[in-house]
C-alpha cells in the first residue's frame, strides 16, 4: 500500500525520458491552442451573434478600430493559451509544485534587477545592428518564392503591429502594454526559460546547449524570418538571466522592459512628443558606438553572474553550518 500511495502521489512526467516529455508539452500546446480559441470565440459571441467567424475572418482587415479590438481579444487568448496555460500544466505534471518548477519562487537579488533593467537599452545598438544584417540576407535563387513569402509574411506582421500599437490616448496605451508587454513577457519566459530549458537542459546534459536552443525556438516560433538574429540574441540573453539567477523573474523583467518600451515610444512617437520612432529607438550606424554599447552589455552581464553565483555560495555554506 505504501508503494502505491508514492506512485500515486509522484508526478507524472518526473521519472519520463526528456522526449517523451517534449512530445506531452507539444501536445498540451495544442489542446490548450484549440480549447482557449474555442472557448474565445464563445466568449464573442454573445457581442457579435452567430456570425462570429465572419467577423473574425473580416478583422484579419483591420479595417476600423472594432477589427483591431477583436484582433487584441484574440491576441490574449493565445497568449494564454499558446504559453501561459500549457506552462503551468507541464509544471504540475513534472513537479506539482508548479512555482517551484517555474522558478517564480525565488526572487533575483536587487542589483540583478538594477542591471537586467539597464542591459535591456545598452544592448539595443546591438540587436538592431543584427535587424540590418538579418535583412541584408538573401536565400538562393531556387527558394525565391520562400523568400517571398517571408517577406510577405514579415510585411503583414509589420502591419499588425502598427494597427496594434497605433493610439493616441492612454487607455490605448495602458492596454498595449499589458498585451504587448506583460502577458508576452509572462507567458514566453514561462514556455521558453522555465520549462524547455530546464527540458533541454535534462535532455542534452548541457545548459548553454539548452540555452542557445531554447533562444532558436523563441525566435523561429514568431515566424519572422528578417527579425530572427536579433530575437535569437534577446532569446539567449534572457536565457542566461533565468540560469545565472534561478529565478524566472529576471527575463521577466528584460522581456517586459523591451517591449513595453518599444510600446511606450510608438505612443510617444506617434503623439508627436518623440522624434525618433520605435524600430530606430537605440540604433546607430556609429560602429565604435555599437562595439562600446555591446562591450558594456557584457560587462554588465558577467555583473549578474558573479552577484548570483556569490550569493548561491554563501547560501551553500549557510547551510552546511
Amino acid at each position: 500500500m505504501v508503494k502505491i500511495s508514492h506512485l500515486l502521489s509522484e508526478p507524472l512526467l518526473s521519472n519520463r525520458n526528456p522526449a517523451f516529455k517534449l512530445l506531452i508539452l507539444i501536445l498540451i500546446i495544442i489542446a490548450s491552442t484549440l480549447f482557449t480559441m474555442l472557448l474565445g470565440i464563445v466568449i464573442l459571441v454573445p457581442f457579435y451573434g452567430a456570425g462570429i467567424l465572419d467577423k473574425l475572418a473580416a478583422a484579419a482587415s483591420m479595417a476600423n478600430v472594432e477589427d483591431i479590438a477583436i484582433l487584441k481579444f484574440i491576441q490574449v487568448v493565445n497568449q494564454i493559451g499558446i504559453f501561459i496555460i500549457p506552462a503551468i500544466f507541464f509544471a504540475y505534471l513534472e513537479n506539482q509544485n508548479i512555482t517551484q518548477y517555474l522558478k517564480l519562487n525565488k526572487a533575483p537579488l536587487f542589483v540583478s534587477v538594477i542591471i537586467a533593467a539597464i542591459v535591456v537599452f545598452t544592448f539595443l545598438p546591438f540587436t538592431h545592428w543584427l535587424v540590418d544584417i538579418n535583412q541584408n540576407m538573401r536565400l538562393p535563387e531556387f527558394l525565391g518564392d520562400v523568400e517571398k513569402w517571408m517577406k510577405n509574411s514579415e510585411e503583414s506582421a509589420a502591419r499588425l503591429t502598427e494597427a496594434f500599437l497605433k493610439t493616441d490616448s492612454f487607455s490605448g496605451l495602458f492596454s498595449n502594454i499589458i498585451i504587448v508587454g506583460v502577458l508576452a513577457a509572462v507567458g514566453e519566459e514561462l514556455l521558453f526559460r522555465s520549462v524547455l530549458i530546464r527540458l533541454f537542459d535534462s535532455w542534452f546534459k548541457n545548459i548553454h546547449a539548452a540555452v542557445l536552443f531554447s533562444a532558436f525556438l523563441f525566435s523561429a516560433f514568431h515566424l519572422q524570418f528578417y527579425g530572427f538574429l536579433p530575437r535569437f540574441m534577446l532569446g539567449v540573453l534572457f536565457g542566461y538571466m533565468f540560469v545565472w539567477s534561478g529565478s524566472v523573474w529576471l527575463p521577466m523583467l528584460a522581456h517586459f522592459l523591451n517591449n513595453g518600451s518599444a510600446v511606450v515610444v510608438y505612443f510617444l512617437f506617434n503623439t508627436g512628443k518623440m522624434a525618433t520612432d520605435a524600430d530606430q529607438f537605440g540604433a546607430t550606424d556609429n560602429r565604435i558606438k555599437i562595439v562600446i554599447s555591446t562591450l558594456l552589455s557584457i560587462i554588465l552581464l558577467s555583473g549578474i553572474y558573479f552577484f548570483e553565483t556569490k550569493k548561491t555560495e554563501e547560501t551553500m555554506i549557510d547551510n552546511t553550518r
